[in-house]
């Protein structure tokens, strides 16, 4: 069957018709029948048409299987998250001829739709998605459900995490066996503050990746779990501090700056839910310290360290002033909602109170419900109702009595 679809591969590349190719070798009906794989041919016959193509056979056939196996390596490497090894596969795929044919075109286009998503472009990664969902119906089930797995993944970077669960969950588990997508369902529960719904697809995951040998999953895996236990109620301290620094030292060693930043990041977190800002200062700063500004996760870091020193009184109006504006600046220049928490950050710090919680209301709170941030809206609502309450507005005051009248923490401040 190979050798049919590599022959007429090579004949339309050579803008032959079956005709001009067969002409004083076989009928064009014969290579038709060879070219679809339904009918027996001898070894003489692709011999000859191999010869007239100027090709070899033997050597096309090797060329197909490698490219197979690329295709798998390149799949493993968004798995395993090893981004120098996706670019060199990638660059050796686009220059095979073969990608060309139909056999791969669709588990190519789905891992290119991967690739954009690795790399944060995802309007490239959408335009892709939506050509394969012209014609998801003629999928096989692992493409059909490997397509859902990247749609969700999508979904997930553009911070639509009730979406990226209502298609994650619609997998068919039966047919689709790269469990991977545990990870991104359990930390789509997280943001939506689901924890132990997140909290039991991250052990499913943790197992996978454990299976799999896949160190730098795992560290994730466990981090999301980390984060589970803390959720809604403060767990042990010093177990939380143990098990982030032993996570910190395993990204020492496998020499996992990023991750790195993200667990120094946590940790700081949980010291300032338990009031321990100077300590939590501390690991902000070195958490943003290892790090590009453009990258993501650094407008987390500044973020948090801008309310530690606010709240702890760690430094001048001045200087805060000044790093809410940068904060503000790297946001909008890269695209980022965090936009919102600096425009708080100045209308706190130049205590303009009015505007503050004004724009909560009108901007912060639509744009959280909309993305389905439960943390930021239970946070922000609590913050609104004590407004209301303080400045008589009893109406708007009870309108959002029912997302915490019954005496809701906020995970945010823990209080």
């Amino acid at each position: 069957m190979i050798e049919g679809k590599l022959i007429k591969f090579y004949r339309e590349k050579a803008g032959l018709t079956q005709g001009q190719l067969c002409g004083g070798i076989c009928s064009v009906t014969h290579l038709s029948k060879i070219e679809r794989g339904i009918t027996d041919y001898s070894g003489e016959i692709t011999h000859l048409l191999s010869q007239r193509l100027n090709i070899c056979l033997d050597d096309e056939f090797v060329r197909y299987h490698n490219l197979q196996k690329k295709l798998k390596l390149w799949h493993d490497t968004f798995v395993m998250q090893q981004s120098k090894e996706s670019e060199i596969l990638k660059d050796e795929i686009e220059k095979e001829t073969l990608i060309q044919l139909p056999d791969f075109q669709v588990f190519y286009q789905l891992l290119s739709a991967r690739y954009y998503l690795s790399n944060y472009q995802l309007e490239t990664a959408l335009l892709i998605i939506q050509n394969l969902q012209k014609n998801e119906s003629s999928f096989s089930p692992q493409d059909r459900n490997m397509l859902k797995n990247v749609l969700g993944m999508y979904y997930f970077h553009n911070g639509q995490y009730r979406d990226c669960i209502q298609i994650l969950t619609s997998i068919d588990q039966s047919q689709y066996n790269h469990f991977e997508y545990y990870y991104h369902l359990a930390l789509a529960y997280h943001l939506i503050h689901s924890n132990i719904i997140s909290y039991y697809y991250a052990e499913k995951v943790l197992d996978y990746f454990q299976k799999t040998l896949n160190v730098i999953r795992i560290i994730d895996t466990e981090t999301i779990m980390l984060l589970q236990l803390n959720a809604k109620e403060l767990h042990d301290f010093e177990e939380t501090k143990e098990r982030y620094e032993q996570l910190i030292r395993t990204c020492d060693t496998i020499n996992e700056i990023d991750r790195k930043s993200k667990l120094l990041n946590n940790l700081a977190f949980e010291l300032y839910r338990r009031k321990k800002y100077k300590e939590a200062s501390e690991l902000y700063t070195e958490a943003m310290e290892l790090i590009d500004e453009k990258v993501p996760h650094y407008l987390t870091a500044l973020d948090g360290y801008i309310n530690t020193c606010y709240k702890g009184k760690l430094l001048s109006f001045e200087i805060l002033l000044e790093l809410a504006h940068k904060g503000l600046r790297i946001a909008k220049s890269t695209k980022s909602y965090n936009w919102i928490f600096f425009e708080l950050h100045l209308y706190q710090l130049n205590h303009e109170e009015d505007d503050y919680y004004h724009f909560i209301e009108t901007t912060a709170l639509p744009f959280f419900k909309n993305m389905g941030f439960t943390m930021f809206i239970e946070h922000y609502e609590k913050k609104l109702f004590h407004f209301y309450n303080r400045i008589g507005a009893v109406q708007k005051a009870l309108d959002l009595a029912n997302s915490y009248i019954q005496g809701r923490k906020s995970y945010y401040d823990h209080e």
